[in-house]
């Protein structure tokens, strides 16, 4: 019986070619193809592959809506890690209706802890929790 690979692994998959993308200004075709250089296993990882696509599609608007949660901050003074993770979180709120908005913030709290900082956690929880509570 072959392996599943958990949504949680294809979220931590996607904020690292996201951050990839947004540090190299690499196109994701060719991103992907690097990733699976080093993460075989993500050739199956289709919930990985439709985030960040659709997170690429959709950044024009996802940091508009960033931006309008920053209180005294600009877009540029975000990590670009948690800002991946971000865009990642609102991306699954507004466009993923089978996940709950509770865990799309938990995901993304729980990989702000894992790439960035506890502090992150904080932070990325305390943008992304107004937004999941409006999905209810």
């Amino acid at each position: 019986m072959p392996k599943t690979i958990s949504r949680h692994l294809q979220r931590q998959w996607a904020v690292q070619l996201l951050y990839q993308i947004d540090m190299t200004e690499m196109d994701f075709p060719r991103a992907w193809r690097q990733f699976l250089k080093i993460e075989p296993e993500a050739q199956k990882a289709f919930y990985c592959r439709f985030l960040v696509e659709g997170v690429l599609e959709k950044e024009e608007s996802l940091d508009k809506i960033i931006i309008s949660r920053l209180k005294n901050w600009s877009r540029e003074r975000l990590s670009r890690v948690d800002l991946s993770i971000i865009r990642l979180g609102l991306f699954e709120i507004f466009f993923c209706p089978e996940i709950p908005g509770a865990v799309a913030v938990n995901e993304a709290v729980e990989l702000g802890k894992k790439f960035s900082s506890l502090e992150a956690g904080k932070f990325i929880n305390g943008i992304l929790g107004h937004f999941a509570a409006e999905k209810k």
